[in-house]
C-alpha cells in the first residue's frame, strides 16, 4: 500500500455523518481500501446500503443530539472490532438565517449537534483510546471557522468551539499517545445546504452557488485522509481563489475582510 492507505492499514475507523456528502465519501474510500470502518449517522436506511457495498463497513445508527444513546453506540462500536483507532467526527448541520430573526431553539440545535454532541462523544471515544494508549482524533470544521461568514452565526459558533475543543485536548491527550487533527474544508459539493437550519428552524432545501460549483465529496475526503495519514494538526482542502484571499484578508486586513462580508450576498 502506499499513500494515505499505509497509515490506514490495520487501523479501525468510526466516521460520523456517513449517510451522505465527505462523510460518505471518506467511507467508500475506506471500503474500497479494506479499512474497518463504522459508518454511523441518523439515516440507517443510507447507512445500510453503503455498507452493504463493503464487507469492512459496519452501519451504526447515531444521532448526537441524543445524548443518552452515545454511551451505547460507543460500546457496540468497540464491539464490532476490538476498538477504535481512528474517530473521524464529521456529522452536523449547517444554517442559512440572520441572527436577529432567529428562533433561538434554532440557532441552539445547531450548537447541540455540531459542538456539544461531537463533544460528549469525543470524551467517551477519548477515554477508551487513553486506556489502549493510542487513537486518532479528527474534526471535520469548515472554512466558516476561518472566515466567519454572515447567516452562519452558530454554525461559526460551533465550528470555532470545536477547534477550541481540539485544541485544548492536544496537550492533556498527546501525552497519552492520542494524535488530533482539524480538517477544514471549503467549497464541497454536498446536501449541507439543502439540511442547513432556517431561522424557524425549517431546513434550508436548496442547493446554495457555492455548494453547487463546489469540490467533488470524493476528492475532498481524499485530501482529507491524506492529511489525516500524515498527522497534519490542521489543514485546508477544497479551497476556491476567493475562500483563500478570504483567508489571507483575515491574517492582514481582516478590516477589510469584514467590510466585504457585509457588502456581498452570501449564500
Amino acid at each position: 500500500m502506499v499513500g494515505w492507505q499505509s497509515y490506514f492499514a490495520g487501523k479501525r475507523v468510526w466516521v460520523t455523518g456517513a449517510s451522505s456528502g465527505i462523510g460518505e465519501a471518506l467511507v467508500r474510500h475506506l471500503g474500497e481500501a479494506g479499512v474497518v470502518t463504522i459508518a454511523s449517522a441518523r439515516r440507517v436506511d443510507r447507512l445500510e446500503r453503503l455498507a452493504s457495498h463493503y464487507s469492512s463497513v459496519h452501519a451504526l445508527e447515531l444521532d448526537l443530539a441524543q445524548k443518552s444513546a452515545l454511551s451505547q453506540a460507543v460500546n457496540t462500536a468497540w464491539e464490532i472490532d476490538g476498538g477504535v483507532d481512528v474517530l473521524v467526527s464529521n456529522a452536523g448541520i449547517s444554517q442559512r438565517a440572520l441572527f436577529l430573526e432567529s428562533d433561538p431553539e434554532a440557532l441552539e440545535r445547531v450548537i447541540e449537534i455540531d459542538l456539544l454532541g461531537t463533544m460528549r462523544l469525543t470524551q467517551l471515544v477519548a477515554a477508551r483510546m487513553a486506556h489502549q494508549g493510542s487513537g486518532h482524533l479528527v474534526a471535520i470544521s469548515s472554512v466558516v471557522a476561518r472566515i466567519p461568514a454572515p447567516l452562519r452565526t452558530a454554525y461559526a459558533a460551533a465550528k470555532l468551539g470545536l477547534h477550541g475543543l481540539y485544541d485544548s485536548l492536544r496537550g492533556e491527550l498527546g501525552p497519552l499517545g492520542i494524535d488530533i487533527s482539524i480538517a477544514l474544508p471549503g467549497a464541497v459539493r454536498t446536501e449541507i445546504s439543502h439540511h442547513a437550519v432556517t431561522a424557524t428552524g425549517e431546513q434550508h432545501g436548496e442547493m446554495d452557488a457555492n455548494q453547487e460549483s463546489g469540490d467533488r465529496p470524493e476528492r475532498s475526503a481524499r485530501a482529507i485522509l491524506r492529511g489525516v495519514a500524515r498527522k497534519r494538526r490542521e489543514f485546508l482542502v477544497s479551497m476556491t481563489p476567493k475562500l483563500w484571499l478570504g483567508v489571507v484578508l483575515r491574517g492582514v486586513a481582516p478590516g477589510l475582510l469584514w467590510r466585504t462580508l457585509a457588502k456581498v450576498s452570501v449564500t
